[in-house]
């Protein structure tokens, strides 16, 4: 029996799950000698994070895109947001859709999602569309439920039971976060987008009616006037360079998707732009 982790969301058979199926192929097989499988080279490869509370715009997106583009999802429970973050540093992506950038979030507040400080700055010195959204920053990762009742220090430290929660199972809960922490993600969202060298690659679509399924309204996690903080923090902290785009709908609808792809094709316009100008005067582009 082999087992191997795929480190990717299987969504589709793109160019790196068939690589990955391949190599286990292979692996099964003996480790016989390895021939790289046919490669698909007519379609750029995009990152896309991703989780079930965007479950929705994921689809949409995949859908809207796939003629195109070739897109690879990563899941952001951490470990995900990590591998995606990584292969973009490699330079094997044309453009980064940031779905969900939680990681970061739960890094400054203690979340199970935590991806580290570096989390935003995947993109820091590469010439490569850099599109992302709020998605995820509603909550903070919080199970197992038990941690309530044994004096966790997230738990005790944010006060967490006083709090909406959405319970899925014992293993698995999201706690809204408040107005203070969403303005405090705000600004660290901003310093870090700020320090990116390709700021005008980078586009912030933000869905106004809601951050995922769980704060539209109606939901377990509905807090308006916690999204504002956020929306409003991140309107005063963010370099003029980056574009706010902000939609009228909420995070699993195809218009915040299709904003999404109109900014990401803004985006790879001004790509072209810029590498023309670069080739007319002859220097690199600052």
């Amino acid at each position: 029996i082999t087992v191997m982790h795929t480190v990717i969301d299987t969504v589709g058979a793109n160019r790196l799950v068939r690589s990955i199926a391949f190599n286990a192929a292979n692996a099964i097989c003996g480790m016989i000698e390895r021939r790289p499988p046919p490669e698909d080279e007519e379609r750029p490869l995009i990152a896309l994070t991703e989780f079930g509370f965007c479950e929705r715009a994921a689809i949409h997106l995949r859908e809207m895109l796939k003629d195109r583009y070739e897109v690879v999802s990563f899941h952001a429970q951490g470990w995900g947001d990590r591998a995606a973050c990584e292969l973009v540093r490699q330079g094997l992506f044309h453009a980064f859709i940031d779905l969900v950038p939680a990681g970061f979030s739960e890094h400054l507040l203690g979340g199970n999602r935590m991806a580290g400080p570096d989390r935003l700055e995947a993109t820091k010195d590469l010439p490569i569309p850099y599109i992302l959204t709020p998605c995820g920053f509603d909550m903070i990762s919080c199970g197992p439920y038990e941690r309530r009742d044994r004096h966790d220090p997230l738990w005790t430290s944010r006060r967490l039971s006083e709090r909406k929660l959405f319970v899925q199972d014992r293993m698995r809960v999201q706690a809204r976060t408040s107005q203070e922490e969403m303005e405090e993600i705000a600004q660290k969202v901003a310093e870090r987008l700020n320090g990116l060298k390709y700021k005008e690659l980078v586009k912030f679509v933000i869905p106004e009616r809601g951050f995922s399924s769980l704060s539209v309204k109606g939901g377990p996690l509905y807090d308006p006037l916690s999204d504002r903080a956020f929306i409003e923090t991140l309107g005063k902290c963010l370099s003029l360079e980056i574009e706010i785009v902000r939609v009228k709908a909420q995070a699993n609808s195809r218009a915040f998707a299709k904003a999404i792809v109109r900014a990401l094709q803004r985006a790879l316009r001004k790509k072209v732009e810029s590498a023309s100008e670069t080739r007319i005067s002859g220097r690199p582009s600052s």
